[in-house]
Protein backbone atom coordinates (compact mmCIF):
# COMPACT_ATOMS: atom_id res chain seq x y z
CA UNK A 1 0.00 0.00 0.00
CA UNK A 2 3.06 2.14 0.65
CA UNK A 3 6.69 1.78 0.38
CA UNK A 4 6.73 3.68 4.01
CA UNK A 5 4.74 2.06 6.04
CA UNK A 6 2.42 -1.04 5.80
CA UNK A 7 -1.76 -1.06 5.59
CA UNK A 8 -3.94 -1.67 8.14
CA UNK A 9 -7.20 -3.59 7.36
CA UNK A 10 -9.27 -5.09 10.20
CA UNK A 11 -11.59 -7.71 9.04
CA UNK A 12 -15.55 -6.53 9.37
CA UNK A 13 -16.75 -6.61 12.57
CA UNK A 14 -13.38 -6.19 14.12
CA UNK A 15 -13.14 -2.17 14.10
CA UNK A 16 -16.04 -0.32 13.91
CA UNK A 17 -14.48 2.71 12.93
CA UNK A 18 -13.08 0.72 9.99
CA UNK A 19 -16.46 -0.05 9.21
CA UNK A 20 -17.99 2.99 9.07
CA UNK A 21 -15.23 3.93 6.73
CA UNK A 22 -16.35 0.67 4.92
CA UNK A 23 -20.19 1.97 5.29
CA UNK A 24 -19.18 5.52 3.61
CA UNK A 25 -17.03 3.58 0.62
CA UNK A 26 -19.68 1.37 -0.33
CA UNK A 27 -18.32 -1.38 -2.79
CA UNK A 28 -14.81 0.07 -3.04
CA UNK A 29 -14.22 -1.10 0.57
CA UNK A 30 -11.04 0.17 2.66
CA UNK A 31 -8.85 2.24 0.14
CA UNK A 32 -4.87 2.65 0.47
CA UNK A 33 -5.63 6.04 2.32
CA UNK A 34 -7.94 4.43 4.27
CA UNK A 35 -5.67 2.12 5.60
CA UNK A 36 -3.09 4.14 6.12
CA UNK A 37 -4.78 6.43 8.55
CA UNK A 38 -5.80 3.29 10.22
CA UNK A 39 -2.78 3.27 12.26
CA UNK A 40 -4.20 6.41 14.17
CA UNK A 41 -8.11 5.09 14.28
CA UNK A 42 -9.56 8.24 15.78
CA UNK A 43 -7.89 10.53 12.70
CA UNK A 44 -9.29 8.07 10.46
CA UNK A 45 -12.86 8.30 12.47
CA UNK A 46 -12.19 12.53 12.30
CA UNK A 47 -10.96 11.90 8.16
CA UNK A 48 -13.74 9.73 7.46
CA UNK A 49 -16.59 12.41 9.01
CA UNK A 50 -14.82 15.40 7.76
CA UNK A 51 -13.99 14.09 4.28
CA UNK A 52 -18.16 12.56 3.89
CA UNK A 53 -19.32 15.82 4.59
CA UNK A 54 -17.45 17.66 1.99
CA UNK A 55 -18.34 15.12 -0.29
CA UNK A 56 -21.98 13.79 0.39
CA UNK A 57 -23.73 16.80 2.47
CA UNK A 58 -22.37 19.92 0.91
CA UNK A 59 -24.59 22.27 -1.22
CA UNK A 60 -21.72 23.34 -4.01
CA UNK A 61 -22.45 21.75 -7.41
CA UNK A 62 -20.78 18.92 -7.94
CA UNK A 63 -18.87 20.00 -10.70
CA UNK A 64 -17.51 22.96 -8.85
CA UNK A 65 -16.53 20.84 -5.93
CA UNK A 66 -15.00 18.05 -8.40
CA UNK A 67 -13.38 20.67 -10.52
CA UNK A 68 -11.07 22.15 -7.22
CA UNK A 69 -10.36 18.77 -6.17
CA UNK A 70 -8.81 18.08 -9.06
CA UNK A 71 -6.76 21.36 -9.61
CA UNK A 72 -5.61 20.58 -5.80
CA UNK A 73 -4.64 17.00 -7.14
CA UNK A 74 -2.73 18.77 -10.54
CA UNK A 75 -1.25 21.60 -8.52
CA UNK A 76 0.19 18.82 -6.31
CA UNK A 77 1.12 16.27 -7.81
CA UNK A 78 -1.15 14.08 -6.10
CA UNK A 79 -1.78 11.09 -8.90
CA UNK A 80 -3.93 8.69 -6.36
CA UNK A 81 -6.26 12.14 -5.58
CA UNK A 82 -6.64 12.67 -9.16
CA UNK A 83 -7.91 9.19 -10.54
CA UNK A 84 -9.73 8.77 -7.55
CA UNK A 85 -11.91 11.85 -8.81
CA UNK A 86 -11.69 11.46 -12.39
CA UNK A 87 -14.69 9.66 -12.51
CA UNK A 88 -16.44 11.50 -10.06
CA UNK A 89 -15.96 14.54 -11.51
CA UNK A 90 -17.12 13.08 -14.92
CA UNK A 91 -20.11 12.01 -12.86
CA UNK A 92 -21.23 15.41 -12.34
CA UNK A 93 -20.85 16.92 -15.76
CA UNK A 94 -17.04 17.66 -16.05
CA UNK A 95 -16.07 16.36 -19.85
CA UNK A 96 -13.06 15.23 -21.47
CA UNK A 97 -12.64 19.71 -22.40
CA UNK A 98 -12.57 20.85 -19.01
CA UNK A 99 -10.75 18.36 -17.98
CA UNK A 100 -7.19 18.75 -19.79
CA UNK A 101 -8.29 22.68 -18.88
CA UNK A 102 -8.08 21.41 -15.26
CA UNK A 103 -5.09 19.03 -15.08
CA UNK A 104 -3.50 21.63 -17.57
CA UNK A 105 -1.41 24.13 -14.75
CA UNK A 106 1.08 26.06 -17.27
CA UNK A 107 -1.96 27.86 -19.39
CA UNK A 108 -5.38 29.24 -18.91
CA UNK A 109 -7.80 27.50 -20.56
CA UNK A 110 -10.15 29.45 -23.66
CA UNK A 111 -12.64 31.29 -22.08
CA UNK A 112 -15.70 28.82 -23.72
CA UNK A 113 -13.67 25.95 -21.92
CA UNK A 114 -15.28 26.64 -18.28
CA UNK A 115 -18.22 28.71 -17.17
CA UNK A 116 -18.17 31.72 -15.35
CA UNK A 117 -18.37 30.09 -12.05
CA UNK A 118 -16.02 26.99 -12.90
CA UNK A 119 -13.30 29.94 -14.03
CA UNK A 120 -13.69 31.36 -10.70
CA UNK A 121 -13.55 28.08 -8.58
CA UNK A 122 -10.51 27.46 -10.22
CA UNK A 123 -8.70 30.55 -10.09
CA UNK A 124 -9.74 30.16 -6.22
CA UNK A 125 -8.39 26.91 -5.82
CA UNK A 126 -5.36 28.03 -7.58
CA UNK A 127 -4.79 30.93 -5.70
CA UNK A 128 -5.16 29.24 -2.20
CA UNK A 129 -3.13 25.64 -3.13
CA UNK A 130 -0.09 27.42 -4.24
CA UNK A 131 0.08 30.58 -2.53
CA UNK A 132 -2.76 29.83 0.37
CA UNK A 133 -3.76 33.70 0.53
CA UNK A 134 -6.21 34.13 -2.04
CA UNK A 135 -6.52 37.48 -3.38
CA UNK A 136 -9.29 40.14 -2.20
CA UNK A 137 -10.56 40.10 -6.20
CA UNK A 138 -10.18 35.95 -6.71
CA UNK A 139 -12.58 35.49 -3.60
CA UNK A 140 -14.96 38.40 -4.72
CA UNK A 141 -15.48 37.15 -8.19
CA UNK A 142 -16.36 33.37 -6.90
CA UNK A 143 -18.29 35.22 -4.24
CA UNK A 144 -20.10 36.67 -6.82
CA UNK A 145 -20.34 33.72 -9.36
CA UNK A 146 -22.17 31.52 -6.60
CA UNK A 147 -24.90 33.78 -5.99
CA UNK A 148 -27.04 32.45 -8.52
CA UNK A 149 -26.52 29.72 -7.03
CA UNK A 150 -27.68 30.82 -3.63
CA UNK A 151 -30.71 32.50 -4.75
CA UNK A 152 -31.81 29.22 -7.01
CA UNK A 153 -31.34 26.88 -4.39
CA UNK A 154 -32.14 29.51 -0.90
CA UNK A 155 -28.69 29.60 0.38
CA UNK A 156 -26.48 32.15 2.02
CA UNK A 157 -23.89 32.40 0.13
CA UNK A 158 -21.29 32.97 2.31
CA UNK A 159 -22.12 29.61 3.27
CA UNK A 160 -21.46 28.27 -0.09
CA UNK A 161 -18.18 30.47 -0.32
CA UNK A 162 -16.80 28.83 3.04
CA UNK A 163 -17.27 25.97 1.51
CA UNK A 164 -15.51 26.20 -1.17
CA UNK A 165 -12.98 27.21 0.87
CA UNK A 166 -13.11 24.07 3.18
CA UNK A 167 -12.95 21.96 -0.04
CA UNK A 168 -9.84 23.18 -1.26
CA UNK A 169 -8.40 23.21 1.93
CA UNK A 170 -9.08 19.96 2.95
CA UNK A 171 -8.12 18.63 -0.06
CA UNK A 172 -4.60 19.80 -0.31
CA UNK A 173 -4.44 18.21 3.34
CA UNK A 174 -5.40 15.01 1.72
CA UNK A 175 -2.89 15.48 -1.33
CA UNK A 176 -0.30 16.30 1.33
CA UNK A 177 -0.75 12.82 3.30
CA UNK A 178 -0.93 10.65 0.36
CA UNK A 179 2.14 12.42 -1.39
CA UNK A 180 4.02 12.67 1.85
CA UNK A 181 3.33 8.91 2.78
CA UNK A 182 3.57 7.97 -0.91
CA UNK A 183 -0.23 5.74 -0.46
CA UNK A 184 -0.80 3.68 -2.55
CA UNK A 185 3.03 3.88 -3.78
CA UNK A 186 2.31 6.99 -6.55
CA UNK A 187 4.31 9.68 -5.26
CA UNK A 188 6.43 9.13 -7.91
CA UNK A 189 3.29 8.69 -10.58
CA UNK A 190 2.61 11.87 -12.72
CA UNK A 191 -0.76 13.05 -12.71
CA UNK A 192 -2.76 11.69 -15.07
CA UNK A 193 -3.97 13.44 -18.35
CA UNK A 194 -7.78 12.50 -18.92
CA UNK A 195 -6.73 10.86 -22.10
CA UNK A 196 -4.34 8.77 -22.49
CA UNK A 197 -1.33 11.00 -23.07
CA UNK A 198 2.39 9.13 -23.94
CA UNK A 199 5.89 10.96 -24.60
CA UNK A 200 8.03 9.20 -27.24
CA UNK A 201 11.26 9.11 -28.71
CA UNK A 202 11.52 8.33 -32.55
CA UNK A 203 14.73 7.57 -34.04
CA UNK A 204 15.89 9.60 -37.02
CA UNK A 205 19.23 8.18 -37.76
CA UNK A 206 21.45 8.70 -34.93
CA UNK A 207 19.55 11.22 -33.47
CA UNK A 208 15.53 11.83 -32.51
CA UNK A 209 11.97 13.23 -32.62
CA UNK A 210 10.39 13.82 -29.55
CA UNK A 211 6.56 13.23 -29.84
CA UNK A 212 3.69 13.32 -27.54
CA UNK A 213 0.17 10.81 -28.76
CA UNK A 214 -2.66 12.03 -27.13
CA UNK A 215 -5.40 9.29 -27.52
CA UNK A 216 -8.67 9.32 -26.85
CA UNK A 217 -9.95 6.00 -28.38
CA UNK A 218 -8.65 3.30 -30.43
CA UNK A 219 -11.09 3.98 -32.90
CA UNK A 220 -10.89 7.62 -32.84
CA UNK A 221 -9.54 9.34 -35.93
CA UNK A 222 -5.92 11.16 -35.89
CA UNK A 223 -4.51 14.20 -36.44
CA UNK A 224 -0.86 15.66 -36.61
CA UNK A 225 0.37 18.76 -36.38
CA UNK A 226 3.54 20.50 -37.17
CA UNK A 227 4.69 23.47 -34.93
CA UNK A 228 6.47 26.84 -36.60
CA UNK A 229 10.35 27.42 -35.88
CA UNK A 230 10.88 28.51 -32.87
CA UNK A 231 8.63 26.93 -30.79
CA UNK A 232 7.89 23.20 -29.71
CA UNK A 233 4.83 20.88 -29.35
CA UNK A 234 3.40 23.10 -26.50
CA UNK A 235 2.03 25.70 -28.88
CA UNK A 236 -0.83 23.42 -29.58
CA UNK A 237 -1.68 23.85 -25.74
CA UNK A 238 -4.83 26.30 -26.00
CA UNK A 239 -6.05 24.18 -29.17
CA UNK A 240 -5.66 20.75 -27.74
CA UNK A 241 -8.80 21.02 -25.20
CA UNK A 242 -11.15 22.41 -27.59
CA UNK A 243 -10.61 19.75 -30.31
CA UNK A 244 -10.51 17.00 -27.34
CA UNK A 245 -13.89 17.54 -26.99
CA UNK A 246 -16.44 14.52 -26.79
CA UNK A 247 -19.09 14.87 -29.43
CA UNK A 248 -22.52 14.45 -28.39
CA UNK A 249 -23.26 11.58 -30.52
CA UNK A 250 -24.66 8.75 -28.14
CA UNK A 251 -22.89 6.51 -30.76
CA UNK A 252 -19.59 7.93 -30.47
CA UNK A 253 -19.01 6.79 -26.88
CA UNK A 254 -15.29 8.29 -26.27
CA UNK A 255 -13.76 10.46 -24.17
CA UNK A 256 -12.49 12.90 -27.91
CA UNK A 257 -13.64 13.40 -31.03
CA UNK A 258 -9.76 12.51 -32.22
CA UNK A 259 -6.24 11.26 -31.56
CA UNK A 260 -3.63 13.80 -31.70
CA UNK A 261 -0.10 13.67 -32.43
CA UNK A 262 2.21 16.05 -31.54
CA UNK A 263 5.84 16.59 -32.19
CA UNK A 264 8.77 18.75 -31.87
CA UNK A 265 10.65 19.46 -35.46
CA UNK A 266 14.32 19.09 -35.37
CA UNK A 267 16.71 21.24 -33.76
CA UNK A 268 13.31 22.30 -30.76
CA UNK A 269 12.03 21.07 -27.78
CA UNK A 270 13.07 17.91 -26.62
CA UNK A 271 13.97 16.88 -30.41
CA UNK A 272 17.73 16.66 -31.65
CA UNK A 273 19.77 18.56 -33.91
CA UNK A 274 21.11 16.72 -36.88
CA UNK A 275 24.45 17.61 -38.20
CA UNK A 276 23.20 17.40 -41.97
CA UNK A 277 21.14 20.65 -43.64
CA UNK A 278 17.10 20.63 -43.47
CA UNK A 279 15.16 20.93 -45.38
CA UNK A 280 10.83 20.91 -46.17
CA UNK A 281 11.19 17.76 -47.93
CA UNK A 282 13.46 16.12 -44.84
CA UNK A 283 10.56 17.48 -42.48
CA UNK A 284 7.69 16.04 -44.60
CA UNK A 285 9.36 12.78 -44.38
CA UNK A 286 9.69 13.17 -40.50
CA UNK A 287 5.99 13.73 -40.27
CA UNK A 288 5.49 10.68 -42.42
CA UNK A 289 8.10 8.68 -40.11
CA UNK A 290 5.71 9.84 -37.09
CA UNK A 291 2.82 8.72 -39.15
CA UNK A 292 4.46 5.30 -39.61
CA UNK A 293 5.54 4.68 -36.56
CA UNK A 294 3.03 5.83 -33.98
CA UNK A 295 -0.47 5.86 -35.69
CA UNK A 296 -2.01 2.60 -35.47
CA UNK A 297 -3.30 1.93 -39.30
CA UNK A 298 -0.41 4.25 -40.92
CA UNK A 299 -3.31 6.47 -42.03
CA UNK A 300 -4.44 9.98 -40.14
CA UNK A 301 -7.44 11.91 -40.63
CA UNK A 302 -5.26 15.08 -41.07
CA UNK A 303 -1.91 16.71 -40.83
CA UNK A 304 -1.75 20.39 -39.47
CA UNK A 305 1.07 22.50 -39.65
CA UNK A 306 1.64 26.31 -39.20
CA UNK A 307 4.72 28.86 -40.58
CA UNK A 308 7.71 26.20 -41.66
CA UNK A 309 5.44 23.14 -40.09
CA UNK A 310 2.77 24.49 -42.91
CA UNK A 311 5.16 24.75 -45.38
CA UNK A 312 6.70 21.14 -44.27
CA UNK A 313 2.55 19.88 -43.90
CA UNK A 314 2.59 21.00 -47.90
CA UNK A 315 5.25 19.13 -49.11
CA UNK A 316 3.94 16.11 -47.21
CA UNK A 317 0.89 16.68 -49.05
CA UNK A 318 2.50 15.71 -52.50
CA UNK A 319 5.17 13.24 -51.24
CA UNK A 320 3.10 11.28 -48.71
CA UNK A 321 -1.00 11.67 -50.04
CA UNK A 322 -1.37 8.23 -49.34
CA UNK A 323 -1.17 8.87 -45.41
CA UNK A 324 -3.65 11.00 -44.93
CA UNK A 325 -6.69 12.29 -45.76
CA UNK A 326 -6.47 15.88 -45.83
CA UNK A 327 -4.08 18.59 -44.57
CA UNK A 328 -4.34 22.05 -43.26
CA UNK A 329 -1.22 24.92 -44.04
CA UNK A 330 -1.31 27.87 -41.94
CA UNK A 331 0.64 31.41 -42.86
CA UNK A 332 3.47 29.93 -44.85
CA UNK A 333 4.14 30.06 -48.74
CA UNK A 334 5.04 27.77 -51.46
CA UNK A 335 8.49 28.87 -51.68
CA UNK A 336 10.66 31.24 -49.80
CA UNK A 337 9.70 35.05 -50.74
CA UNK A 338 12.07 37.72 -51.79
CA UNK A 339 14.14 39.03 -49.13
CA UNK A 340 13.79 36.41 -46.37
CA UNK A 341 16.82 34.79 -46.89
CA UNK A 342 18.46 38.25 -45.69
CA UNK A 343 15.89 38.17 -43.31
CA UNK A 344 16.33 35.05 -41.60
CA UNK A 345 20.09 35.61 -41.80
CA UNK A 346 19.89 39.09 -39.92
CA UNK A 347 17.78 37.17 -37.31
CA UNK A 348 20.02 34.42 -36.76
CA UNK A 349 22.79 37.53 -36.29
CA UNK A 350 20.49 38.95 -33.71
CA UNK A 351 20.66 36.05 -31.80
CA UNK A 352 24.22 35.44 -31.89
CA UNK A 353 24.90 39.06 -30.70
CA UNK A 354 22.09 39.36 -28.55
CA UNK A 355 20.77 36.32 -27.27
CA UNK A 356 17.63 34.50 -28.15
CA UNK A 357 15.50 36.38 -25.95
CA UNK A 358 16.44 39.52 -27.92
CA UNK A 359 14.52 37.14 -30.95
CA UNK A 360 12.14 35.99 -29.00
CA UNK A 361 10.50 39.92 -28.51
CA UNK A 362 11.42 40.54 -31.91
CA UNK A 363 9.71 37.52 -32.96
CA UNK A 364 6.61 38.23 -30.84
CA UNK A 365 5.83 41.68 -31.91
CA UNK A 366 5.83 40.09 -35.72
CA UNK A 367 3.88 37.66 -35.03
CA UNK A 368 1.64 39.30 -32.81
CA UNK A 369 0.59 42.61 -33.94
CA UNK A 370 -0.94 45.02 -31.44
CA UNK A 371 -3.90 44.47 -32.61
CA UNK A 372 -4.42 40.76 -32.30
CA UNK A 373 -5.33 39.33 -28.81
CA UNK A 374 -1.79 38.57 -28.14
CA UNK A 375 -0.22 41.69 -29.06
CA UNK A 376 1.19 43.76 -26.23
CA UNK A 377 -1.85 45.15 -23.86
CA UNK A 378 -4.46 41.98 -25.79
CA UNK A 379 -6.43 39.59 -23.37
CA UNK A 380 -4.04 36.75 -24.69
CA UNK A 381 -0.72 38.45 -23.93
CA UNK A 382 -0.16 36.14 -21.34
CA UNK A 383 0.00 34.11 -24.63
CA UNK A 384 2.65 35.64 -26.37
CA UNK A 385 4.94 35.46 -22.90
CA UNK A 386 4.58 31.84 -23.42
CA UNK A 387 5.61 31.87 -26.79
CA UNK A 388 8.48 33.99 -26.08
CA UNK A 389 9.88 31.43 -22.99
CA UNK A 390 9.57 28.40 -26.03
CA UNK A 391 11.91 30.92 -28.84
CA UNK A 392 14.45 31.32 -25.68
CA UNK A 393 14.49 27.67 -24.75
CA UNK A 394 15.79 27.39 -28.60
CA UNK A 395 19.21 27.09 -28.92
CA UNK A 396 20.83 28.88 -31.85
CA UNK A 397 22.36 25.63 -33.66
CA UNK A 398 18.43 24.68 -33.47
CA UNK A 399 17.26 28.16 -34.80
CA UNK A 400 19.84 27.83 -37.20
CA UNK A 401 18.80 24.29 -38.30
CA UNK A 402 15.43 25.13 -39.04
CA UNK A 403 16.08 28.72 -40.86
CA UNK A 404 18.08 26.88 -42.91
CA UNK A 405 14.93 24.81 -44.69
CA UNK A 406 13.02 28.36 -44.96
CA UNK A 407 15.79 29.82 -47.00
CA UNK A 408 15.99 27.92 -49.70
CA UNK A 409 13.06 25.86 -50.40
CA UNK A 410 10.57 26.15 -53.48
CA UNK A 411 7.65 23.40 -53.18
CA UNK A 412 6.61 24.65 -57.26
CA UNK A 413 9.14 24.01 -58.58
CA UNK A 414 11.39 21.52 -57.40
CA UNK A 415 10.83 18.30 -59.08
CA UNK A 416 11.27 15.81 -56.17
CA UNK A 417 8.10 18.00 -54.99
CA UNK A 418 6.49 19.61 -57.89
CA UNK A 419 3.21 21.10 -55.49
CA UNK A 420 0.99 21.94 -58.22
CA UNK A 421 0.70 19.01 -59.83
CA UNK A 422 1.62 16.77 -56.91
CA UNK A 423 -0.03 18.14 -53.96
CA UNK A 424 -4.05 18.58 -54.33
CA UNK A 425 -4.54 14.36 -54.04
CA UNK A 426 -5.80 15.16 -50.62
CA UNK A 427 -8.21 17.66 -49.62
CA UNK A 428 -6.63 20.71 -48.70
CA UNK A 429 -6.95 24.25 -46.60
CA UNK A 430 -5.22 27.07 -46.70
CA UNK A 431 -5.16 29.36 -43.53
CA UNK A 432 -3.92 32.92 -43.20
CA UNK A 433 -4.02 35.18 -40.02
CA UNK A 434 -5.29 38.68 -41.19
CA UNK A 435 -3.11 40.76 -39.51
CA UNK A 436 0.04 38.29 -40.61
CA UNK A 437 2.82 40.23 -42.30
CA UNK A 438 0.08 43.19 -42.83
CA UNK A 439 -1.60 41.22 -44.74
CA UNK A 440 0.38 40.13 -47.08
CA UNK A 441 0.86 36.28 -46.21
CA UNK A 442 -3.09 35.95 -46.39
CA UNK A 443 -2.80 37.67 -49.88
CA UNK A 444 -0.04 35.41 -50.99
CA UNK A 445 -2.54 31.94 -50.11
CA UNK A 446 -5.50 33.24 -51.65
CA UNK A 447 -3.20 33.88 -54.59
CA UNK A 448 -1.97 30.22 -54.11
CA UNK A 449 -4.88 28.92 -53.97
CA UNK A 450 -6.35 30.18 -56.81
CA UNK A 451 -3.14 29.45 -58.90
CA UNK A 452 -3.61 25.85 -57.70
CA UNK A 453 -6.95 25.68 -58.51
CA UNK A 454 -6.45 27.31 -61.97
CA UNK A 455 -3.72 24.03 -62.51
CA UNK A 456 -5.60 21.10 -61.30
CA UNK A 457 -9.23 22.49 -61.23
CA UNK A 458 -10.23 19.12 -59.08
CA UNK A 459 -8.33 19.83 -56.84
CA UNK A 460 -11.13 22.05 -55.06
CA UNK A 461 -8.01 23.52 -52.46
CA UNK A 462 -9.69 25.94 -50.12
CA UNK A 463 -8.36 29.53 -48.46
CA UNK A 464 -9.90 31.23 -44.90
CA UNK A 465 -8.89 33.89 -43.20
CA UNK A 466 -8.89 34.46 -39.47
CA UNK A 467 -9.74 37.97 -38.29
CA UNK A 468 -8.13 39.58 -36.02
CA UNK A 469 -5.41 37.05 -35.94
CA UNK A 470 -1.48 37.39 -36.68
CA UNK A 471 0.94 34.62 -37.27
CA UNK A 472 -0.21 32.00 -35.25
CA UNK A 473 -4.29 31.98 -35.62
CA UNK A 474 -4.63 29.04 -33.36
CA UNK A 475 -2.74 30.79 -30.68
CA UNK A 476 -4.42 34.62 -30.54
CA UNK A 477 -7.93 33.36 -32.13
CA UNK A 478 -7.95 29.75 -31.28
CA UNK A 479 -12.00 29.27 -30.61
CA UNK A 480 -12.32 31.24 -33.98
CA UNK A 481 -9.55 28.95 -36.11
CA UNK A 482 -11.06 25.84 -34.29
CA UNK A 483 -14.04 26.68 -35.51
CA UNK A 484 -12.51 26.85 -39.06
CA UNK A 485 -11.07 23.82 -38.72
CA UNK A 486 -13.10 21.58 -37.23
CA UNK A 487 -15.97 22.70 -40.13
CA UNK A 488 -13.10 21.30 -42.46
CA UNK A 489 -12.67 18.32 -40.86
CA UNK A 490 -16.41 17.25 -40.78
CA UNK A 491 -16.41 17.64 -44.68
CA UNK A 492 -13.55 15.62 -45.20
Amino acid sequence: MSRLIPGRAPPPGESPIADRIRERRGARGLTPLDQALLHVPPVAEGWNSLLGAIRTKGRLPGDVRELMILRVAARNKAAFEWIHHEHVGRSEGLNTTQLWAIRDTTSLPPASVLSPLQAAALAFADSSTVSVRVPDEVTAELKEQLKPVASRDALDVDDLLVEAAAAVSIYNMVSRFLVSLDVAGMSDNSVPWPVDRKEHTVAIGSEHLHAVTLVTHPEAPWLVFANSLLTDETMWDWLVPLILAPTTSTTWPFKGTYNLLLHAQRGHGRSSTPAEPCTMQILAHDIALLISTLVPGQKVRSVIGVSQGGAATLAFSALHPSLTESVVACDTGPRTAPGNVEAWQSRIALAKADGMPALATATADRWFPAPSKCGTGGVHYGRTNAIKRMIEATTIPGFEHGAGALMSYDLVQEPSVDLLNNGGKVKTLLVAGELDGGGKVGAGMRALRDKWNETAPISKIEFVEIAGAGHLPMVDETEQFVDVLQKFLNAV
